[in-house]
């Protein structure tokens, strides 16, 4: 056994990374081994939204029966959804990945994307701070479900 055997969290790569499935993978990372290897691989392959959503609701109950839990997981799909059709489109338009986007849009739309995954992080923990679904709910209420419509 070594420490990456153990290491539940990379800090830095949750925090700095630009991507909102690499922050994901990056936090609880012994827990995501597992659910990718027995529940997500286990989904519907052609339909990667119900593949997320299935190994979100397994994750959710995992964590326990708290409702706000529940709403922040089944959120994580459409976030996923997003920055994938997103990256897609931007890749089509500049004609290359984003990554190897160079000069000041490259930058720009890197840190753009950087900004949103923590501002969709912050809003999603709600429901774990929160714990219940009405609170949760209340709570994206009171900042009018922002951060469910910008990846719409």
């Amino acid at each position: 056994w070594d420490f990456e055997s153990i290491r539940t969290v990379d800090p830095w790569g949750t925090e700095v990374g630009r991507r909102f499935r690499g922050g994901l993978r990056r936090w609880n990372m012994t827990v995501q081994w597992w659910l990718a290897a027995y529940v997500h691989r286990r989904g519907p392959r052609r339909y990667p939204v119900l593949r997320n959503a299935w190994t979100m609701l397994a994750s959710a109950y995992w964590h326990g029966l708290h409702g706000g839990q529940y709403l922040s997981f089944l959120t994580v799909p459409l976030w996923l959804a997003a920055e994938a059709a997103a990256e897609a489109a931007l890749g089509e338009y500049f004609g290359i990945p984003l990554e190897r986007l160079g000069g000041w849009k490259g930058s720009l739309l890197r840190g753009g994307q950087w900004f949103l995954k923590m501002r969709a992080f912050e809003y999603l923990s709600m429901g774990f701070v929160l714990r219940g679904a009405a609170a949760t709910l209340s709570f994206w209420a009171s900042v009018h479900f922002c951060l469910h419509f910008v990846p719409l």
